[in-house]
C-alpha cells in the first residue's frame, strides 16, 4: 500500500504532532553539545521557514515536536534539511557511517489546543517514562521547564494552553503510536471519512 501524502491529512497552520526515530534504536544524541547543536538547527530552521513549536522533547534515541506549520511544504523541507544536518554533524563527530535516522518523519493532525497541550504533557513525560527523571522539569532537553518553571526557551511559541487540570486526563488515555489524528472520537472518524 503506498505511504499517505502528509497535505492528505496535514494542512497550512494544523496542530501537528511530528517525530522522528533513530535507526536501530541507537543513541543519536550522546551528549549535551548533540542536543544543542540539534536545538540550534531548529532554531534557525524555524526562522527561516516560518513554523510555530508548542512542545518538543529530545530523547537519545528519537525526537517529538508539537507544532503548527505556517506552510506545510516548506515545514517539510525545513524538518528534511534539520535531519540530513544534524545526521553530518553526527558522522563528522563520532566517524560514523551511513544513516542515522530511520525513514522519513512522521506526523499526526491535531484536532485542538486541549489536545494540543495535551499531546505536549505526553511528549515531555517521556522521560520521566523512560526513568531518566523524575519530573518533567528536570529533563533539559524538552519544553517541560517553559510550562512548568516559566523558564524562557526560544523554541516555544506562547500560545493560550488549557488549563492543566482540564486535560490531564486527555494524557492518561491518550495514545499518540497509533494513526494519523489525535483527538475525540468524532473528529479521528471525521477526518478518516474525508479520506472515502
Amino acid at each position: 500500500m503506498p505511504r499517505r501524502s502528509r497535505g492528505s491529512f496535514l494542512y497550512d497552520g494544523c496542530y501537528t504532532h511530528v517525530y522522528s526515530r533513530a535507526l536501530e534504536k541507537r543513541n543519536v544524541f550522546k551528549d549535551e553539545q548533540d542536543f544543542e547543536v540539534f536545538k540550534a538547527l531548529l532554531l534557525n530552521t524555524k526562522r527561516k521557514k516560518c513554523y510555530r513549536i508548542f512542545h518538543y522533547c529530545l530523547m537519545n534515541t528519537h525526537f517529538h515536536l508539537i507544532l503548527s506549520p505556517n506552510k506545510l511544504e516548506e515545514f517539510s523541507s525545513g524538518l528534511k534539511e534539520i535531519k540530513q544536518k544534524y545526521a553530518e554533524w553526527f558522522q563528522n563527530k563520532y566517524s560514523h557511517k551511513g544513516p542515522i535516522w530511520w525513514g522519513r518523519f512522521g506526523s499526526q493532525l491535531i484536532e485542538n489546543e486541549k489536545y494540543l497541550y495535551a499531546c505536549g504533557l505526553y511528549v515531555e513525560m517521556n522521560p520521566v517514562k523512560a526513568g531518566m527523571v523524575s519530573s518533567p522539569e528536570g529533563w533539559k532537553y524538552s519544553s517541560s521547564k517553559h510550562y512548568f518553571l516559566g523558564e524562557k526557551d526560544e523554541l516555544i511559541a506562547d500560545y493560550d494552553a488549557p488549563c492543566y487540570e482540564e486535560t490531564i486526563t486527555l494524557t492518561e488515555g491518550l495514545n499518540i503510536e497509533k494513526g494519523p489524528y489525535i483527538g475525540t472520537p468524532m473528529f479521528v472518524l471525521g477526518e478518516q471519512e474525508k479520506l472515502k
